[in-house]
């Protein structure tokens, strides 16, 4: 007796591929993708999730640069010592920017797949940043 072969998966749904679309646009477009992302369908959780995350990174790296500019020159004010260690500051803005490189392409990826992802030791900011609807608590009455 012959056995037939297992059933074949079956291909996502374009249900599916539409849910993830505007999470794929949120990296894909910086910022703009992800402000889009939650204007149009900022319901869905996984849309929710990616726009959050990939603005918040954006905004990272631009703030990062930022401080350290700011930073660094008044550093480099300091005469001899005060360029030495302007310059030496700029490793920790690369280190960010590899840090934050690799979580974006990862969770490019599982917007991909359909999942959500938080990104180490930024999940914190994001929530500050942008909360969340879906964990949104009750303010308690003081009294």
């Amino acid at each position: 007796m012959q056995q037939s072969p297992p059933p074949k998966p079956e291909p996502k749904s374009e249900v599916e591929a539409s849910k993830r679309i505007f999470a794929v646009l949120a990296y894909l477009v910086p910022i703009l993708g992800g402000i889009i992302g939650l204007a149009v369908d900022g319901r869905n959780p996984l849309t929710q999730n990616h726009a959050r995350q990939s603005i918040a990174t954006v905004l990272a790296l631009i703030l990062s640069f930022l401080l350290w500019a700011l930073v660094g020159y008044l550093i480099g004010l300091i005469p001899i010592m005060g360029p030495i260690v302007s310059i030496s500051l700029f490793s920790l803005v690369v280190a960010m920017l590899i840090f934050l490189s690799i979580n974006w392409l990862i969770s490019l990826l599982m917007a991909l797949r359909g999942r959500e992802r938080t990104i180490p030791f930024a999940n914190k900011l994001v929530d500050r940043l942008f909360p969340d609807d879906r964990q949104a608590k009750p303010l308690k009455a003081t009294g």
